[in-house]
Order: structure tokens, then C-alpha cells, then sequence
């Protein structure tokens, strides 16, 4: 029986690589076209015309460090059609010449089609450093 869960997290490897890259193309290419994505602390994007849009904007910033998310766990339903990801994430960039760090917690929802596994929503929450 395929393993489901390594598949998604080596699928989220590859997305932090698509961050890391500066390639918004590459980083919605895990996304369905409908993908919902709650920003933490922003908006709401809908669409991969809007991640990409998003991705641009921050990748164009000098400064950007890139974000890398983490899967702790990943649920596939009974199925084998659907997962839950929860994981934590962390980002960072320069903000006139100061490193500036953010991380929180995220979820994920996938969805296995005809060409893989596909984000279909993610939401993103910061949360404080100690």
C-alpha cells in the first residue's frame, strides 16, 4: 500500500524549495485552482492567479528569506483521496538591514486528482516568539 503521508511530505519539501527558488510558478504548482489560503495576520487569497500575484509582490522585496513549513502531522482520510497537514512555519526576511523572523502554526488540506497530490486550502497563524 502507498504511503500517502511521505508522499505529502515530500511534496512540502519541494514547495519550501520552490520558496527558497523565488519562483512563484514553481511554489503555486502544488496549489489546485481553486486553492483558498488564509495569510496570517492578512488577506484571504483565492485562486492560484492570486497566490501567484502574492508570491510575486513578496519575492520582488529585497530582503526575502523564505518561509519553510513543517508537517508534525498529516491525516489521510479513509479514502486515500484526502489529507489534513499540521505543521508550524517560519519566515524570514530583512527589514532595513535587521533580520526579522515570524512563525506560527498552519493547516493544510490536500487533495489527490488525476496529477497528484494538490493544496486545496492552507491557513497560516503567527505566533509570538518567547
Amino acid at each position: 500500500m502507498r504511503d500517502h503521508s511521505a508522499d505529502i511530505r515530500a511534496l512540502r519539501r519541494q514547495s519550501n524549495a520552490a520558496i527558497a527558488s523565488l519562483d512563484a510558478n514553481y511554489v503555486i504548482s502544488f496549489m489546485s485552482d481553486d486553492i483558498v489560503v488564509q495569510v496570517a495576520g492578512g488577506p484571504e487569497l483565492r485562486g492560484k492567479a492570486a497566490n501567484r500575484e502574492a508570491w510575486e509582490k513578496q519575492m520582488a522585496e529585497t530582503g526575502v528569506g523564505g518561509y519553510v513549513r513543517t508537517p508534525d502531522k498529516i491525516t489521510i482520510a479513509d479514502d486515500g483521496t484526502h489529507a489534513s497537514e499540521i505543521g508550524h512555519w517560519v519566515g524570514r526576511w530583512r527589514v532595513k538591514g535587521r533580520a526579522h523572523v515570524e512563525e506560527g502554526r498552519y493547516t493544510a488540506e490536500w487533495q489527490l486528482g488525476a496529477m497528484g497530490w494538490e493544496i486545496v486550502q492552507e491557513a497560516f497563524v503567527s505566533s509570538p516568539r518567547a
